[in-house]
């Protein structure tokens, strides 16, 4: 079983199918991909992400040694290596996943929107029956939990939500004539929207498992940098999908508080590291994606001028020094200071930055239309839970403990962790290290 549906998750499962091993990979959401589904490009070859990753999620899909267990969470685990005993929570879509074909009907029906997730920062909105993005494995719609259980979240109905009326909890019911969106998909002679779905238990049995929960990313305080003051103040990930041609903008650049193009942009990078924030470590991957990001911006728009602000930088992998160089050649500015404070004058649409430069010892000041915030990437929010009901150890930071011996074991025989789960990693060193894992875990299912 391999806990986490990200590309380490898939690379994994991939490799022990290969090898003749049936696989479980069990994803808490409701499609596999992880974070690297949500990015544009890949560093250091810009390479389109989602390009890379759809081939193998649709393999992981075919193969027919891998089990796909999205919308599941994992809540006990007992026994030892070679002979585990697995109970799962099959959360309710609320949708028949053997009758739904991903129409899209149901959606076009949906008279409710919602902020996204990721994009609601950048203006990003999804219905209340959703896939997490076009390309979702498997492509099965996913109702939103705000519009089974209406009644608990009564600002639902402000918005319209088409089962508001009801005198009775839904639950009761086994077919709603006024939810549109089972209407839409009983008219395309499906009848796969199930409001009377219920959470349901599972039990596996696995050789073996491994840890491939990821990380995620983190936003600061409000009114720190001035986020969630000025709109015009991003994270990392949130500009991401403002250059991703699938985003809420289509690739286009565009103030998020007046829609207009940018001319100058700044990057913070550490822009959350240190004990104030709790966070003391580097994120290790922060420079690099803030490095790609201005010379997709380059790429998107030649004339916006570009500057990252940064304390230490951090190349050190194959050709990320060349990258770096490249990014100089294109004429993006690196800063040595960090920001100390960001304001708006009144009237104005610019942000003011006042700065150190470290370099000449001057202090600055620097009007830009978008401040993009290289904050950290903390542990996955499951990695305690799973830590407890595995026994396994989590470091300082809540990250999965690796053994001193072999980075992709724990504690626990049998049972092993890769990419990010055990502190953010890139992409290729999180492929690396699932073959990795793979190879260890598979010699308890093949009795090696």
């Amino acid at each position: 079983m391999i806990i986490g549906g990200g590309i380490a998750g898939i690379e994994a499962s991939l490799n022990l199918a290969e090898l003749g091993v049936p696989v479980y990979l069990v994803e808490s959401s409701p499609s596999i991909g992880g974070i690297m589904a949500r990015l544009d490009k890949t560093f250091p070859t810009n390479d389109c992400s989602i390009c890379i990753e759809a081939p193998k999620m649709y393999e992981v899909k075919r193969n027919p040694n891998i089990t796909i267990m999205s919308y599941c969470d994992v809540k006990e685990v007992k026994g030892r290596a070679g002979d585990f005993e697995v109970t799962l929570l099959k959360k309710a879509r609320f949708i028949d996943e053997e009758k739904c074909v991903g129409c899209g009907k149901c959606v076009e029906a949906c008279p409710v929107e919602v902020a996204d997730d990721l994009d609601g920062k950048i203006g990003g909105k999804r219905k209340l029956i959703y896939t997490p993005f076009p390309q979702s494995i498997p492509n099965i719609y996913t109702i939103d939990y705000r519009c089974r259980y209406v009644r608990q979240h009564p600002e639902m109905r402000e918005r319209g939500v088409c089962v508001d009326t009801c005198i009775i909890d839904c639950a009761s019911c086994r077919e709603c004539p006024i939810a549109k969106c089972i209407r839409a998909c009983k008219d395309e002679g499906r009848d796969a929207v199930k409001l009377w779905q219920r959470d349901r238990r599972i039990k596996l049995n696995v050789a073996s498992i491994i840890l491939a929960t990821g990380f995620r990313s983190s936003e600061p305080p409000t009114g720190v940098y001035g986020y969630n003051i000025y709109p015009d103040v991003l994270t990392i990930l949130q500009y991401e999908r403002m250059l991703h041609s699938c985003g809420p903008t289509g690739g286009e650049l565009r103030k998020p508080s007046n829609s207009k193009k940018p001319k100058r942009i700044a990057w913070i990078l550490c822009a959350l590291k240190g004990e104030r924030y709790g966070v003391p470590y580097c994120s290790k991957i922060c420079c690099m994606i803030s490095t790609k990001q201005a010379i997709l911006t380059k790429d998107h728009e030649k004339d916006v001028e570009t500057y990252i602000f940064y304390t230490n930088l951090r190349t050190y992998a194959k050709d990320f020094y060349n990258y770096y160089r490249r990014a100089l050649d294109l004429n993006v500015q690196y800063v040595r200071g960090r920001p100390s404070h960001i304001y708006q004058e009144p009237g104005s649409s610019l942000l003011t930055l006042t700065y150190e430069d470290t370099v000449n010892g001057q202090i600055g000041r620097m009007n830009v239309d978008i401040v993009v915030l290289a904050t950290p990437f903390l542990p996955s929010e499951g990695n305690r839970e799973i830590a407890k009901i595995l026994n396994v150890e989590l470091d300082d930071y809540g990250f999965i403990k690796e053994s001193e011996r072999n980075p992709t074991e724990t504690g626990i025989e049998g049972i092993y962790v890769c990419g990010s789960a055990s502190g953010p990693k890139d992409i290729s060193e999180s492929v690396a290290e699932a073959i990795a894992a793979s190879m260890n875990a598979a010699k308890w299912a093949l009795g090696a």
